[in-house]
C-alpha cells in the first residue's frame, strides 16, 4: 500500500507501507528520498492518506 503524508513537518512525502503497530503508526520506506532525509520513517496513521 502506497501512502502519502498530508500533515506536519514531512508533508508531501510518499511511502510503501512495510509494517504496522498496534498503537496506530505505519513502518514506510520513502519513495524517492531527498538528500539527507530518512530512508525509512515511523508515521502515525492520521496523517497519512492512501494513494
Amino acid at each position: 500500500m502506497k501512502i502519502e503524508i498530508t500533515k506536519g513537518k514531512y508533508k508531501g512525502i510518499r511511502g510503501r507501507v512495510v509494517g504496522v503497530y498496534t498503537d496506530g503508526r505505519y513502518d514506510i520506506n520513502v519513495i524517492k528520498p531527498k538528500p539527507r532525509q530518512p530512508k525509512m520513517m515511523v508515521v502515525k496513521v492520521n496523517i497519512c492518506k492512501e494513494i
